[in-house]
């Protein structure tokens, strides 16, 4: 077992636990921040220096999670990440560092271009309760199954679309000056056999690269639509948001789809919200324009989602008929810490005012996260602090409660 790491296999029928690296220089660090990680399960290995880190991945091991600090005496963390891409792509990062935030924001774009996930940034020195935050969050984007870390053949991905083993969990949005759920994203969930959950970021990019994003879509519509019909009946001022794939913004017939699945349900346009990821880049073409401004016309809400990642956010605003706006989490969750991320949030939500679009902060974890997105102007707000993704059935009932809390209040 080369520098300590783990090959014990679990006990049969329970998950593989997560193995987890720390890169860091300080030793008292490198030993609370492992202390730390074992005794919320994980697997957890350290590395001193650059050369130590490649010679673990050269050796054959490999991590779900790699801390990075990005200060290494007189290295910097930053040589880690070519490696990691190299020998490591589906590990997700967390950096840390006691560096400002612009710093810190170029760092993650680094990491981003070289295909590496970026959970976010710990402030050092690391508390334990941090780290366990930052561990624990959203299961379905770093607690991956065994097999979710591994390139997953398209065959097992379109098997799983075709007998809709990827379903919508939804996930509340709620009104920042009533606190009422008015509307929900449905976010897309593989959940294996034995509970485990296979990552989006694992086969969602499988499924873009192999011509299986519309198939994909179209499941998340249409179960999405049928649950929407459900609690209408109770909360008929409750909408749901999917996600769009740019890459479908050439599919002429994506229109129709989309019509054919709300008549089949019969939830009103004005139901449906449509999240276009832009930090892949809105395709400024004739088709995609018509696209997104047929779906308006007919009454279909477009978002323009992860607002500030993309490299034509101000371009697609202006071109592109959207009415909402997303602000994405990353400037939300640093917000807080962050001077210049907290003039990003005002200065965002303050153009979605001036352009009338709806303006969401996602990524809202904290009450002091909530307020600071209320004051800077923003009017629904999405994260852990309402509630995760849950099934159907049990958003149903979260609904239910919030509109029984309203009108006790």
């Amino acid at each position: 077992m080369p520098h300590g790491h783990s090959t014990d296999s679990p006990p049969p029928g329970l998950p593989a636990p997560q193995r987890l690296l720390v890169i860091d220089d300080q030793r008292l660090d490198r030993a609370i921040t492992t202390h730390a990680a074992s005794r919320m399960g994980f697997v957890a290995t350290a590395a001193a220096s650059i050369a130590e880190t490649r010679d673990m991945l050269e050796q054959g091991a490999r991590f779900d999670i790699v801390l990075v600090d990005l200060l290494l005496g007189n290295e910097d963390g930053l040589e880690a990440l070519p490696l990691l891409s190299q020998f490591n792509p589906s590990a997700v990062v967390v950096l840390a560092s006691g560096f400002d935030g612009r710093i810190l924001a170029a760092s993650q774009r680094l990491a981003s271009s070289l295909g590496l996930r970026v959970a976010g940034v710990l402030r050092k020195p690391i508390l334990p309760t941090a780290l366990q935050r930052m561990l624990s969050r959203e299961p379905g984007a770093q607690r991956l199954s065994a097999d979710a870390g591994l390139l997953i053949p398209p065959e097992r991905i379109r098997a799983a679309i075709a007998d809709r083993r990827i379903r919508p969990w939804f996930q509340p949005k709620m009104s920042l000056t009533s606190g009422a759920v008015v509307g929900t994203e449905a976010l897309a969930r593989w959940v294996q056999p034995g509970g485990q959950s296979i990552a989006p970021g694992s086969f969602v990019p499988v499924a873009e690269q192999n011509g299986l994003i519309a198939d994909l879509t179209d499941t998340m519509l249409d179960l999405a639509l049928e649950a929407c019909a459900r609690w209408r009946r109770h909360r008929p001022d409750c909408w749901v948001a999917v996600n769009l794939s740019p890459l479908l913004l050439d599919d002429p017939g994506l229109n129709d789809r989309i019509e054919q699945r709300l008549q089949q349900h019969g939830v009103p346009p004005g139901a449906l919200v449509l999240e276009v990821t832009e930090n892949k880049g809105i395709p400024d073409t004739p088709c995609a324009t018509k696209i997104l401004t047929r779906l308006r016309i007919r009454g279909v809400n477009l978002s323009i989602d992860d607002f500030g990642t993309g490299h034509s956010s101000l371009l697609s605003l202006v071109r592109m008929p959207f009415n909402e706006m997303k602000i994405d989490q990353a400037f939300v969750r640093e917000a807080v810490a962050s001077r210049d991320s907290r003039k990003v949030v005002r200065a965002a939500a303050s153009l979605g005012r001036e352009l009338g679009l709806k303006v969401v902060a996602e990524g809202v974890e904290t009450q002091t996260m909530a307020n600071l997105v209320e004051d800077a102007g923003c009017q629904v707000g999405q994260g852990w602090l309402y509630g995760r993704a849950v099934p159907p059935d049990e958003f149903e009932k979260q609904l239910a409660q919030s509109a029984d809390l309203v009108e006790v209040g």
